[in-house]
């Protein structure tokens, strides 16, 4: 009897031991779905990681360009400025030597005016003087 109990003692921990395996083999299966579940989500990653990176340089590529453009047109509005600048300086030039140029023929003209006037004035003077000095002469003369 005692050989049959060492026999069911053997086949129970033999049983015990397949039972014990089958486990392993179905927690090491799991494992492996595990690890190719990983494997997969770790690839996806990497690839996202990769879309994001290519956009973050086309972003960074964009910035530069945009910042460029801005720079010329900083160094395009800057020539301007100091073109238009030239411009409004040379036209302020011109027209104030314009003005002087009127303000010297107006006051020539003005002058002559003026000693037109004292001519006429002074002729009307001496024609009065004249008249009233020799008008009863005159009245004579008309009649």
């Amino acid at each position: 009897m005692a050989d049959n109990t060492d026999t069911t003692d053997i086949r129970v921990q033999l049983a015990s031991l397949t039972k014990d395996i089958e486990n392993v083999n179905s927690i090491q299966g799991k494992l492996d779905t595990a690890i190719d579940k990983l494997t997969e989500v770790s690839s996806h990653i990497k690839s996202m990681l990769a879309v994001h990176e290519e956009k973050i340089n086309r972003q960074e590529q964009l910035d530069d360009i945009i910042f460029d453009k801005i720079k010329d047109r900083e160094d395009e509005i800057d020539t301007v400025y100091r073109e238009l600048k030239k411009d409004i300086e040379m036209t302020e030039k011109r027209l104030l030597c314009e003005i002087k140029a009127l303000r010297n023929d107006i006051g020539t003209r003005v002058n002559m005016l003026e000693k037109w006037k004292w001519l006429i004035v002074g002729g009307s003077i001496v024609v009065g003087w004249v008249v009233s000095k020799n008008f009863s002469y005159i009245i004579s003369i008309m009649k």
